[in-house]
């Protein structure tokens, strides 16, 4: 497959963003780039949640997407007619807290052990920073996911009062289940979704909506019991919904398939970026930086390959 090359000046071509702070400030961080982390590379990938570090790495989930790619009806769906710029973003951050996020399922080259809460922090911190550089203008939100989506932080372009709140949050709590339709009438109640007049083709919206969804179930449920305010926002060109699925090694004493399949039937428009990731911090990292791609710029996702260049490869014009 033919590589897909960014928009100069996107979002897309920073994703390489993460090395750029000091690791030393970052020792988890440090450890997984200085033991060999590199950006994955998902050339003739064409499954959700399928990036992984090697040749050899298979995706532990498989997605029930695949029958809906294949299908030609789907064509039209995956046609963006909306301008290719960066424009502002009005990211909502839904981060999981369950009782699940707690417990220790990761472990870094070195033998530390983490959260996926603890992991997701330090992502998140970093994935901050780095959108924030690219554009001052994007705004971020933060809503809470526990048995429903708790709204608790308002827009802000200030990414230090999310970080802030990021590291007062602490206390995961038992839950059975998540129904996700919540998150989508919690945002349909705060946000507004851009309109604009003349053609959508040409004229630029003046922000887009995007909602990332951080969950960490394995043995609870998660699903979308109405899916009508969910249909609502997603009719609009301007609304992406993009995922990370942290997880246990799937096993017939837990629901990591059927979750994840559920995360996927999100993903209507072909247009969503779908990740998993169990164990690995590396690959947890990768993906999150991935997430930093504009939703209008961006390539889909089964067609996105990475690789790091080496500088001094690089021909200085």
């Amino acid at each position: 497959m033919e590589r897909v090359s960014p928009p100069e000046n996107s979002d897309s071509s920073s994703r390489m963003s993460f090395q750029e702070y000091d690791i030393t400030e970052n020792p988890l961080l440090a450890d997984d780039i200085q033991t060999g982390a590199s950006f994955t590379n998902t050339t003739n990938t064409q499954d959700r949640g399928s990036n992984s570090e090697s040749p050899q790495e298979q995706p532990l989930l498989q997605t029930n997407l695949e029958n809906k790619e294949s299908d030609p009806c789907q064509d039209d769906l995956l046609e963006l007619t909306c301008p290719r710029v960066n424009c502002p973003e009005k990211i909502i951050i839904c981060l999981d807290l369950s009782a699940e996020m707690d417990k220790v399922t990761f472990r870094s080259r070195s033998g530390d052990k983490w959260t996926p809460l603890k992991l997701i922090k330090r992502a998140l911190r970093l994935f901050l920073q780095s959108k924030s550089r690219i554009n001052k203008k994007h705004q971020y939100a933060l809503v809470i996911l526990q048995e429903n989506a708790v709204w608790v932080q308002d827009f802000s372009n200030n990414p230090r009062e999310i970080i802030q709140l990021l590291d007062d949050l602490e206390n995961c709590s038992e839950c059975e289940t998540l129904d996700m339709g919540s998150i989508f009438d919690v945002i349909n109640s705060r946000v507004e979704l851009p309109h604009v007049t003349g053609d959508p083709a040409i004229s630029p919206p003046p922000y887009i909506v995007r909602t990332i969804l951080l969950l960490g179930r394995s043995q609870g449920t998660i699903n979308v019991d109405n899916k009508e305010t969910f249909h609502l926002l997603d009719s609009s060109p301007y609304f992406f919904v993009d995922a990370l699925y942290v997880h246990e090694a799937p096993s017939e004493d837990n629901k990591c398939e059927v979750n994840f399949d559920s995360i996927c039937d999100l993903d209507e428009k072909g247009m969503s970026y779908i990740f998993e990731a169990a164990r690995n911090p590396t690959k947890l990292y990768d993906q999150m930086a991935q997430l930093l791609a504009h939703p209008l710029q961006r390539p889909l996702q089964r067609e996105i390959s990475y690789r790091l260049l080496n500088m001094a490869d690089i021909e200085v014009s």
